[in-house]
């Protein structure tokens, strides 16, 4: 599942941290840790989800915006270490439930359904999700979807959004799964995130993709981080350190580095 992605995502974690780095444990397999010199925070991720979270095969490490936040924001609270561990986007939120992980941070938007699983911190990034497809495309509006195949990450808000379309949703492991669907024509068009659009289209398909509709206030665009239902103590922690995080230069230098300027 994981992608050893170009070089420009090695000069991407380069800006981003000198030294980012990390381990890649199984899911199923803690990471060992000394209870007397370490305070650990395990967080879960879909790491496949770009420029979000990936996991780097050079590096042996973990990389993107939410990963460098949630380092930021561990720091802040006081934790020496943040021990990401790799899941399947729906296995998430259920992994709080069990105690697998303390903290799950994915591009996760809020909505009632994922509330009932679990609890969010304030947003970090707002979002409004968009329709892309082959450079020269014609339509242009959301209309011009309708009924078309339109390819979204399974388990996903977008896949979600993309069935109020068409009934021909096809589903991918990811956005770059989705970009590839349409470049191979087994897809018109896909829906994800205008972060991760603008990535892909300025990195690595520049001149072959198209925004052709964005679909604002049809779905929550807040994107936060979870923990388990009724974990106060740690929810408190998050948005504590979220607030003085989101003040500081290195919150905007992350911004720049996976978004370019954004207006």
């Amino acid at each position: 599942m994981k992608k050893i992605l170009s070089f420009v995502l090695a000069v991407v974690c380069l800006l981003a941290f000198a030294g980012c780095g990390g381990h890649a444990p199984k899911a199923d397999a803690p990471g060992h840790k000394d209870a007397h010199t370490e305070k650990v925070l395990r967080v879960g991720t879909d790491a496949d989800y770009p420029p979000f979270e990936y996991y780097q095969e050079a590096s042996k490490a973990f990389i993107g915006f939410d990963i460098g936040l949630m380092q930021g924001l561990a720091t802040e609270m006081g934790y020496s270490k943040v021990e990401f561990v790799d899941l399947e986007f729906n296995n998430l939120l259920p992994s709080l439930k069990d105690g697998q992980v303390d903290a799950v941070i994915s591009c996760m938007n809020i909505t009632d359904e994922r509330r009932k699983m679990a609890d969010f911190t304030e947003p970090y990034l707002k979002s409004y999700n968009v329709v892309i497809a082959a450079a020269g495309t014609e339509a242009r509006s959301a209309d011009g979807v309708r009924g078309k195949r339109i390819a979204a990450e399974i388990g996903s808000i977008h896949e979600k959004q993309a069935k109020k379309y068409s009934d021909a949703v096809i589903e991918s492991g990811g956005a770059e799964e989705a970009i590839k669907l349409i470049l191979a024509k087994k897809a018109d068009f896909a829906i994800m995130d205008h972060f991760t659009a603008r990535f892909y289209m300025n990195n690595f398909y520049n001149g072959k993709l198209a925004i052709v509709a964005a679909l604002p206030g049809e779905t929550d665009t807040d994107i936060a981080i979870a923990v388990a239902k009724g974990n106060k103590e740690l929810l408190d922690k998050l948005n504590a350190a979220l607030g003085k995080y989101r003040e500081a230069a290195a919150f905007y230098q992350l911004q720049t580095t996976y978004f370019g300027k954004l207006k």
